[in-house]
């Protein structure tokens, strides 16, 4: 294996209909790659589409605007962007220091030396906590909101900035958004930036599921058991409570929570917006797949990390030929083919946790089957 680094990727070198390799700048020089089977792109969902397009593989009117040889037109390439888009309420703590306490000073010189000891630190927690997933109508088969905790608050909500007093902050989003964005070339040069254009809650349905989500994350932050460390809401604050405040709160201050997916989208060569088939070829194109969140038909519902790493194993799978073993060689899943403790542990409850409809997994009882606690 050989990895070039301190490169940028400025196009796919194409012989025809067939990819033959990448065109890319380094210290100045403009270089050539060239694949002898295959040219596999993993750029992300926003510098996949951007490379294909920059390559002349794309909507037919976009790359003519930049001057830009049409190749091959694929009308999907950079649409059907997807991703969670989340507001976030900031509470101001009392009673009780917060991790917005611990990251100068002092006491952020003690949190590094525990943390170079390998011992527990806050410079080793994740931006959230805690996640917890609800219904925002109790009428719903499935949750379709995540709410997140973490004992930490950001200034004007956002990541990056922690707050100079304690605080705490309760996020919230639509887990299966219906709007859906796009990722376009600005220009023909590869160093430009792209345009990503989201299109946050630009369908209705979505509107209404964040407002019940935000409403969630209300509710947790005001459950009796934080009342003593609940000083006062700063973000949006009380007097935001309306839906049309609430949704001004989320369009100012809500942000990305960096699932973006879908811009090279996996569908039958029917769907006029299909970038790749099923194993990940790009339509149209011989010699070029493209393996990442990109090709997801939509956002998935939860976090794109381990379903980004599993298109990864697949594609892996698909390119050197290896396929699923017959369903007869393959075990059975079912609680009556699992030891009683996973058995019991994989059941899920659905409980109401302070009316607030959440829906959480715990163990259940050894006593009772798995499949008689579903629910």
């Amino acid at each position: 294996l050989t990895v070039i680094t301190n490169a940028h990727a400025n196009s796919i070198v194409l012989e025809g209909r067939r990819a033959r390799g990448v065109s890319y700048s380094r210290g100045g020089q403009q270089l050539e790659v060239h694949a002898r089977r295959e040219v596999i792109v993993c750029a992300g969902a926003v510098n996949s589409p951007k490379l294909l397009q920059l390559s002349g593989i794309g909507p037919g009117a976009l790359l003519q605007q930049f001057g830009i040889e049409v190749r091959h037109e694929l009308a999907g390439v950079g649409e059907n962007l997807g991703d969670h888009f989340s507001p976030r309420i900031v509470v101001r703590v009392k009673n009780s220091g917060t991790i917005n306490n611990l990251v100068s000073g002092l006491p952020l010189l003690g949190e590094l030396t525990k943390w170079l000891l390998r011992k527990p630190s806050v410079l080793g927690l994740s931006a959230a906590i805690v996640h917890a997933f609800g219904k925002s109508d109790a009428r719903l088969l499935q949750p379709d909101i995540t709410a997140i905790f973490t004992p930490a608050s950001y200034r004007a909500g956002k990541l990056g900035s922690l707050d100079d007093y304690p605080g705490m902050t309760a996020g919230a989003w639509q887990m299966r958004p219906q709007s859906v964005g796009h990722v376009r070339i600005q220009s023909a040069q590869a160093a430009d930036a792209p345009l990503i254009q989201p299109n946050y809650l630009a369908e209705e349905g979505d509107r209404q599921v964040l407002l019940a989500a935000i409403r969630m994350a209300r509710r947790i932050l005001a459950t009796p058991a934080l009342a003593q460390y609940y000083e006062s809401e700063q973000l949006p604050g009380v007097n935001v409570q309306s839906d049309d405040e609430l949704l001004d709160f989320a369009r100012q201050y809500g942000s990305s929570c960096y699932h973006l997916a879908g811009t090279c989208k996996m569908a039958p060569a029917s769907d006029p917006g299909a970038v790749v088939d099923a194993e990940l070829r790009v339509y149209g194109i011989e010699g070029l797949r493209v393996a990442d969140a990109s090709i997801m038909p939509a956002v998935t519902s939860g976090n794109t990390y381990a379903p980004t790493l599993m298109i990864g194993a697949k594609a892996a799978d698909l390119i050197l030929g290896r396929r699923l073993a017959p369903a007869e060689h393959v075990p059975a899943h079912h609680p009556a083919h699992l030891p009683a403790d996973l058995a019991t542990a994989n059941a899920r409850i659905d409980l109401d946790l302070d009316g607030l409809g959440l829906d959480v997994t715990q163990p259940a009882q050894r006593s009772k089957p798995a499949a008689e606690l579903v629910g």
